[in-house]
């Protein structure tokens, strides 16, 4: 059944209640670690040092990421996601066309990319602008990202037309799946997309986009406690999907806890600085990208 909207929080609350922190926080700042090392030229210093202490696998991924790094294709690629991720979309598609002018890059490689920068700096209509380009080039249809760039979009109309065309994997049903359910929330039916959300957590209990669905319909019902909850829960299966950290912000807001939102704003903008929606939310709540003193 539907769920019922609760009363809301009291003024007093603890603000770290709802937070979120990366789950995978620890092997992050190691892999950070190992790239800085990379980036100053001491990879095999490095790897000496762990060899020394008996960590073999470190090293041998120190050594990997050394051999992958000399791959001029993977690097164009790091550098577009290392800088669409800090915003700067200019800098990203200027390597872009520096690789395709010298060789590097293909035509096809390129709108792939431009797809990437377009996911990262959370711009759906260019996400599908591409996807669309890439596809022409390619001579078939990517049914997901399609459909999860017009969900985005509001363009629900396209979003049942392409369902209507869609078939293929098992993947691909789920998918498709997930589609349906997220039109039947949109079409004003929570009911059976709330039964259809659970159904695939049933059959996958790893499908966080299910999670975000259940989420979505709790903060239509007024059930925002609730929501959050369910956008914790997806965001501890995938922390990098920065539309579970915009949600949840957008929640907190609507609680009346400005002091956790821009927690939960800052938290969001370790995973994608320059996010617009996540500055604009903690512009809102009062609070800045940097920590207050004592804070997350």
């Amino acid at each position: 059944t539907r769920p019922v909207a609760r009363s809301q929080d009291a003024d007093e609350y603890r603000v770290d209640e709802f937070d979120m922190p990366n789950p995978d926080q620890k092997l992050k700042d190691t892999m950070d670690m190992i790239n800085r090392v990379i980036d100053a030229g001491r990879g095999e210093k490095l790897a000496r040092a762990m060899r020394r202490d008996g960590r073999d696998g470190a090293a041998d991924v120190v050594e990997g990421i050394m051999d992958t790094e000399k791959n001029s294709l993977l690097k164009s690629t790091l550098d577009v996601v290392k800088m669409a991720n800090s915003g700067d979309a200019a800098g990203a598609l200027k390597i872009m066309d520096e690789g395709r002018a010298n060789g590097v890059l293909t035509a096809k490689q390129v709108l792939c990319l431009k797809i990437l920068i377009h996911d990262d700096v959370d711009d759906p209509e260019g996400d599908l602008e591409y996807t669309v380009r890439l596809d022409e080039m390619d001579g078939k249809i990517s049914h997901a990202r399609r459909a999860g760039a017009l969900y985005r979009l509001g363009r629900i109309n396209e979003l049942e037309e392409l369902c209507r065309t869609w078939e293929g994997s098992r993947q691909d049903r789920d998918d498709l799946y997930l589609c349906r359910a997220r039109i039947l929330r949109a079409r004003g039916k929570p009911d059976l997309a709330w039964r259809r959300a659970l159904a695939m957590l049933t059959l996958d209990p790893l499908n966080w986009y299910a999670m975000e669905l259940l989420g979505d319909i709790l903060a239509d019902a007024g059930d925002l406690r609730g929501a959050v909850l369910q956008y914790n829960k997806a965001l501890n299966k995938d922390y990098n999907e920065v539309q579970f950290h915009v949600k949840k912000a957008e929640a907190l807001m609507r609680m009346g806890r400005p002091d956790s939102a821009a927690l939960a704003c800052r938290r969001g903008l370790k995973v994608r600085p320059a996010n617009k929606m996540l500055l604009g939310i903690l512009k809102e709540a009062g609070g800045s990208a940097e920590p207050r003193r004592g804070g997350a």
